[in-house]
């Protein structure tokens, strides 16, 4: 073969690879853009930061592989010593209670993948309890959880959420945090993220999911260019307004559709079951019950200390 040749082969062989790959068609190009987006759905910025100091990652005893993969659920910190998320990651496929044995609650990750010394705070859980009308009538799906060790005060990454004080009305906006799947059937997210839901009247989320009535709050985001939902992995995680605790993932009939909502556990509805739980379990405490609405959990929790 010529040197001539030679060359000419070299010089098609550099620019082969190129001129096969070529500039990625317009098509192809909006479905990269488009996939993206949806990985993108929930967000992660410096609200992301603040968002989960209030939030926890439930999971079981001992990782599969590596430290965070296994996160099952969400949970939020009410008190010291307490944590609330949904029933259903507190029972087993038979309905039947899971042992506090084998369950962890890891704080301050806001990446569930990492363990950052003198920040990640990891704990077992010492008791559970269920209201006994979600065992027995599948209502006020949520539960709360008494941790071995309580969370400590001087970690600037755990925060205590507060109890409403009046139920969540239409039109209140919130934000739900989790690490959760990013889109119907994806992975979980790393990174803690969170969406902006809007709360809407019970008689609308009822027409649009087709039933005679809801006993949940229901959201969802009204923005049909995001279609933000909570999805797999998500049960438990808090529907926050201002530091404010209004709602808890129960039934994920959004996620991967923009136009049904998604339903959650009214928190404000179930503030006496929650007070006698943690009243009975931090001790003999005489309170008048109506009281108890106008104090915080750490109040409370406090006053268990001092007296």
């Amino acid at each position: 073969m010529s040197s001539q040749n030679l060359l000419v082969l070299l010089v098609i062989s550099f620019f082969l690879p190129y001129n096969c790959l070529g500039d990625p068609p317009r098509n192809a190009s909006s479905t990269s853009l488009n996939r993206v987006k949806r990985l993108s759905d929930g967000d992660f910025d410096d609200d992301s930061i603040a968002l989960s100091n209030y939030c926890v990652s439930l999971r079981s005893r001992a990782a599969d592989k590596f430290f965070g993969d296994n996160h099952f659920c969400s949970g939020v910190i009410l008190a010291p010593m307490f944590v609330m998320t949904s029933a259903h990651c507190l029972i087993n496929k038979r309905r039947v209670l899971i042992s506090s044995r084998v369950l962890l609650i890891v704080a301050a990750t806001l990446n569930r993948l990492k363990y950052i010394p003198n920040r990640t705070f990891v704990t077992p859980v010492a008791h559970i309890w269920l209201p006994e009308s979600f065992t027995m009538r599948n209502k006020q799906d949520l539960g709360l959880l008494k941790v071995k060790n309580p969370f400590p005060r001087n970690n600037e990454h755990i925060s205590i959420a507060r109890l409403p004080v009046h139920p969540p009305l239409p039109g209140l906006k919130c934000k739900v945090m989790g690490w959760g799947r990013m889109y119907k059937g994806g992975p979980l997210a790393s990174y803690m993220l969170y969406i902006d839901v809007e709360v809407i009247d019970s008689k609308l989320c009822a027409k649009l999911l087709g039933v005679p009535s809801v006993e949940y709050v229901c959201a969802f985001d009204i923005d049909d260019l995001t279609a933000q939902q909570p999805c797999g992995g998500d049960w438990g995680a808090p529907m926050l307004h201002n530091g404010t605790v209004y709602g808890i993932v129960t039934v994920l009939a959004g996620c991967g559709v923009s136009h049904l909502p998604s339903l959650y556990t009214n928190v404000h509805s179930n503030l006496n079951w929650i007070h006698e739980k943690i009243i009975s379990s931090a001790g003999s405490i005489l309170l008048v019950p109506a009281l108890f609405r106008y104090l915080s959990i750490a109040s409370m929790w406090y006053l268990f200390l001092i007296l």
